[in-house]
């Protein structure tokens, strides 16, 4: 079996402890300061076997845990090196400039940004694979989120409908009915206001003309996609953030919403 640089310096460490342990005990007598070096020398051989115990294994379950937008996220894609330098425009002092930042290739921001579990596993291609929700599962989610249009500004109800922000931005781009930009003349000026155009359809139609809509434009039947290997036309980290980021927010037309998303 071959051994590899960290076994062979331990290694050389523990036997260069127990033959200073053996030099120190093999004197014709034991004081005070020999004992303490001794029992000091022996504390740090017991160390480097826990340390060898500890490299030598192999796998490890590692669990992330902590609130929305602390970096869960992020430090996995640093942990598995799943960062590229990426150009960028960047508005400094009023100016605009390309720079290089070192990104993540996974979804990543201010928090409620990773839709579902994630699972990276080594491969010999790169590829992206889901889990799917199921058709009925999908209708069942714009049902719920069109009933949430309609309800939430009613403050008479006791129970509010709660969608969480990720699930509520992929929907809305699975039924196209998004919220956009718009700009409005105000005065001698023009102001950017925000149109949400499920709720405006909503307030233009009514409920069942919102959930017929959405349903049409979702065309559930045809998001059968699972599985999409890289192409080999651009750079693999571009193909890697981008791809991910379309199927995380469910950009692409033949994918469903994922229920877990597999990155090889």
């Amino acid at each position: 079996m071959l051994t590899i640089q960290w076994q062979e310096e331990i290694a050389s460490l523990q036997q260069s402890l127990r033959r200073e342990i053996t030099k120190i005990s093999g004197g014709s007598e034991i004081n005070v300061i020999k004992h303490i070096c001794i029992n000091n020398l022996k504390s740090k051989l017991e160390r480097l076997e826990e340390i060898d115990k500890i490299l030598s294994i192999e796998k490890y379950k590692i669990i992330f845990i902590g609130t929305i937008g602390q970096g869960k996220t992020t430090a996995i894609c640093h942990l598995f090196n799943l960062i590229s330098d990426f150009k960028v425009s960047k508005t400094i002092n009023n100016k605009t400039k390309d720079v290089i930042e070192t990104r993540e290739l996974l979804s990543t921001g201010g928090g409620k940004t990773t839709i579902c579990e994630v699972i990276i596993k080594a491969a010999d291609k790169t590829y992206i694979e889901i889990e799917p929700y199921t058709v009925d599962e999908m209708e069942n989610l714009i049902f719920e989120f069109c009933d949430y249009i309609a309800s939430k500004d009613n403050t008479q109800l006791e129970h509010k409908i709660i969608i969480s922000e990720e699930i509520e931005r992929a929907i809305r781009n699975v039924i196209e009915l998004k919220k956009i930009n718009k700009s409005i003349s105000d005065g001698d000026k023009n102001k950017t206001i925000r149109i949400d155009r499920a709720r405006e359809l909503f307030d233009e139609s009514g409920i069942e003309v919102l959930k017929k809509t959405a349903l049409n434009n979702a065309n559930l039947e045809s998001r059968s996609s699972t599985k999409i290997e890289f192409d080999n036309q651009s750079r693999e980290q571009d193909w890697i953030k981008n791809t991910f980021d379309n199927i995380n927010n469910a950009r692409f037309k033949d994918f469903a919403i994922p229920r877990k998303i597999f990155f090889m």
